[in-house]
């Protein structure tokens, strides 16, 4: 009997490809479509795989939600590891960054603009992890906020949890709205960084 080739997918590298693919798609249409506006039918004939295989991971719609919610929280953590140690100032233009990232894709809205706009018509499970995952980008907009101004790098008005809540919306305002002016993303960040009395170079 010839041994299996190593670099040929077995059952269980098949079924994981498969999963991985059909996370990466729900994650597209979410961005672009929103939750409520795909169906696994979407999925299918995007991937080109049949309606059972979708079910056989995530047996439920819902299943399916948490699961790219779980994934976008596991991987927000590690970008925000990643920028520890470093300046306020530079923290501050990774998470406008994040923004540019998701305009870059399609004009794709981010994760937590959708999911918080969605919210009220989603199952709970999705809710309890979407509000998650909102408070934890949040959270970090306070962090870069309260230590920059500690260090004296950003000067604003008002308390970190207040000024974070100001750019948050902000940023996520200005991606919807950029849809129709392509400028505006730039605007909004600009006048952002005046806010915060922040330099322009990280």
């Amino acid at each position: 009997m010839t041994a299996p080739d190593a670099a040929s997918p077995q059952p269980d590298d098949a079924r994981q490809d498969t999963k991985k693919r059909i996370l990466d798609m729900a994650e597209t249409l979410l961005l672009t479509r929103g939750f409520n506006a795909f169906s696994y039918q979407h999925i299918s004939s995007s991937l080109g795989v049949k309606n059972a295989a979708i079910h056989y991971h995530y047996p439920k719609k819902n299943h399916l939600g948490v699961a790219v919610i779980q994934r976008y929280r596991r991987r927000f953590q590690r970008f925000v590891d990643a920028q520890a140690g470093l300046s306020s100032v530079a923290q501050l233009e990774a998470y406008f960054a994040l923004s540019t990232r998701y305009y870059d894709q399609d004009q794709q809205i981010c994760p937590s603009g959708i999911l918080s706009a969605e919210y009220h018509v989603l199952p709970e499970d999705m809710q309890t992890e979407a509000a998650a995952f909102v408070a934890e980008m949040r959270d970090w907009a306070v962090q870069i906020l309260r230590e920059g101004q500690a260090r004296g790098e950003l000067q604003f008005a008002g308390t970190p949890q207040a000024m974070a809540a100001v750019m948050f919306a902000a940023l996520q305002g200005a991606l919807q709205l950029a849809r129709l002016d392509p400028d505006i993303l730039l605007q909004i960040k600009t006048q952002l960084r005046a806010l915060l009395n922040a330099p322009t170079d990280a």
